[in-house]
Parts: C-alpha cells; structure tokens; sequence
C-alpha cells in the first residue's frame, strides 16, 4: 500500500491529525490501530476545546451526541475544607464528561469521510526507512486475519501514546518525570448526590483520589500514587473500598458499594521524547508529551497536538521543507514547561503531609 503519511494510532490524536491532513491536503493518509481503545472512564474536555473542535470540523456532531456536562470541580486539597470550583465563572462555558467512545466514532467517521484509509485492528511489526532524504517508510503490519500488509510511506507519525513504540524504535528517549500510577474501581449506580456534575479531588497522605459519575450512572474512583508506592499487586475491591470509606469528599460521594468491578491499574507518569519530530516523522498526543491526570488536559492535549501536527505535515510535506514541523516542535515544548511550572505550584499547595514521600518527591520537582 501507498500513503503519504501513515499514522500509528487512532486514538484523539491521531485522528485530529489524519482529519487535519486531509482537511487542509490532497495527501493520502494510512490510519492504523492495533486495537481501539475505548474504554476510558472518567475523562472530561474544558470548554475550550470548542475551538479545536470547530477546527477539526466536528463540534456540531460533538454537540449532537450530548456528551454529560462538566459542571467543575470539588475538591479537598490544599487545607481540610471542601473547596467548590464552578464552571459557569469559566468565560469559555462549561467543559465535557467525555463519553469516550462516542468521540472516537465521531472522529474516525470524520477521517474516513475524508478520505483517510482505517486499518483496525492492524499492528506494527516492522518499521524500516529506505534512502535518505528523498527516500520513504516501509511499515510492516499484520492484520486480525494474520495476513502481512506493508505500507510504503513519506511521513511518519507515532501516536501511539505513552508507549510512543514508534519513535523508540527509531531509538528516540523518553524523559519520565515520574512513576505514577492509577489504581481505578467502578462502582455500581448510587442515589443521585448534589456532586453528580462535579468532578472530585482529594488528597491524601500517599497520592490523591479522584471521582466521578459516569453516564451510565456508575461512579468511578481512582487513586493516584507512586509505583513503588502503590505495592506489586493490585489490591482487591474490599481493600480498596476500605481506605476509599476513610476519605471525606470521596468517601461521601462512594458510599456503601456491595459489589464492585476489579481494580485495575494502570500507567499514568508524566513524560516526554527528547524530540517529537525528526526526518521525516513526528509524535502526537502522549507520544509526544504526557501530563498527570491531575491536570485533566490529556484529551485536550491529543486534540491540539494532532490538530497542530496535521496542519504542519500539510504545509510541509508537498515542498519537502521542515519549516512548519520546527514551529510544531517549539509549540509543545512551550506547552511541556507551562505544565510543568503549573504542576509543581498545584503539588505544592498541598503542604499537610510534607514529609510524607509522595508528596516530598512533588515539592522537589523542578518548575521546568
């Protein structure tokens, strides 16, 4: 197969730059996943996503699909007190409780109208560059089927999130700043509280919880902490449950929960490449950089990135220049440093357990 850019996942990011691409091109566009990802809980999208949304030309279909409100955030942080942040005062309106999967399939429906070719689920096998300058990508995957497909390509883009697996192939490093991790637990449907359009923080002496109500009315809690912190094994429903009852602001919102899904765990460091561009191929998304979920910016993130990226490749993939790509470069470097001061000011904040080594490890980090 043929492309001119071939994107390694088809996640926010990816999609945002496939859409980008062939929104402002007539360039050919591959967009692979291994699988999609949809199972993703608790996100939500600030209301100044409106414009990237607009920009990618799918905020009237977004609208339609009457993503939850986000109403603001509760939260326990920096004193003892419950602090209530409220999203009318936000000039650019409420944000979004993202219903994860109904964005992906608005987004993907978008690049596929677009002409953008979808290979799901297909996974990267082998990634090889052929000549220099003037030469091309030969991509290696293999389909559900089993059957070899490859792909010849002029521009490359790994979006593949915190795995970056594409630029680490090509043996670009990746900079943690971190080990934290995410221990969730979905508990059943509840009484609706006062809090249901909120989203809740607390902190606490180890790392810091997080809650939600979903749309389907279940309520997810996570608790964020360090790897070496949180303990080899993932803790059962009960063990979890227990310390979740000890909590205020959570601890209210989780109530009594008979039965609950399996704690699952996963990644959430924050992190970077030493460099999301090079010749001729460029990350998107957590690829590129990855932020706390303390920051809730992940999707927002991916949006922008992609959104960015396509339009650079657009502009600088005909002529063969860098220009653009450069300007990119700089664009979520600047980004990177203003999550990073605004990181350690918010960690910071939370002095009531100092000493403690989750929070002793954040009062250390550098601003930039």
């Amino acid at each position: 197969m043929q492309a001119d850019v071939f994107i390694a996942g088809a996640g926010p990011a990816g999609a945002a730059a496939a859409i980008a691409v062939a929104r402002a091109s007539p360039l050919k566009v591959i967009l692979a996943d291994r699988a999609l990802t949809t199972e993703r809980f608790g996100e939500t999208l600030p209301g100044a996503a409106r414009a990237l949304l607009r920009d990618l030309g799918v905020l009237e279909h977004f609208e339609a699909d009457a993503h939850p409100p986000s109403l603001g955030q509760a939260s326990i942080w920096g004193s003892d007190q419950i602090e209530l942040r409220d999203a009318l005062f936000d000039p650019l309106g409420p944000g979004w409780r993202l219903d994860r999967a109904r964005l992906q399939r608005r987004l993907l429906e978008t690049a596929s109208s677009l002409g953008c070719t979808l290979m799901v689920p297909a996974a990267v096998t082998g990634l090889r560059r052929v000549g220099d300058r003037g030469g091309y990508w030969r991509i290696s995957l293999k389909k559900a089927s089993g059957l070899p497909v490859e792909v010849h390509c002029r521009f490359l883009v790994d979006a593949t999130g915190r795995r970056a697996s594409l630029a680490r192939r090509l043996g670009m490093a990746q900079v943690r700043t971190d080990a934290l991790v995410c221990n969730t637990i979905i508990l059943p449907p509840a009484p609706p509280t006062d809090l249901d359009g909120f989203s809740m923080v607390e902190a606490a002496p180890d790392g810091w919880y997080y809650g939600a109500r979903l749309g389907s009315g279940t309520r997810l809690v996570a608790f964020h902490t360090d790897f070496d912190l949180a303990g080899r094994r993932v803790p059962d429903a009960a063990t979890f449950l227990a310390g979740i009852s000890k909590l205020r602001l959570i601890g209210r919102f989780a109530g009594e929960a008979a039965s609950a899904e399996p704690v699952s765990r996963t990644a959430a460091w924050s992190g970077r490449l030493a460099s999301c561009i090079g010749p001729r191929w460029a990350a998107a998304g957590d690829a590129a950089c990855c932020f706390d979920p303390l920051s809730s910016q992940g999707v927002f993130n991916a949006l922008y990135g992609g959104l960015r990226l396509g339009n650079a490749i657009a502009s600088d993939l005909p002529p063969g220049s860098a220009e653009h790509l450069a300007a990119y470069a700089g664009e979520i470097d600047s980004v990177w440093h203003a999550y990073r001061r605004h990181h350690r000011i918010y960690y910071k904040a939370q002095t009531r357990w100092a000493t403690a080594p989750f929070w002793r490890r954040r009062a250390s980090l550098p601003g930039v």
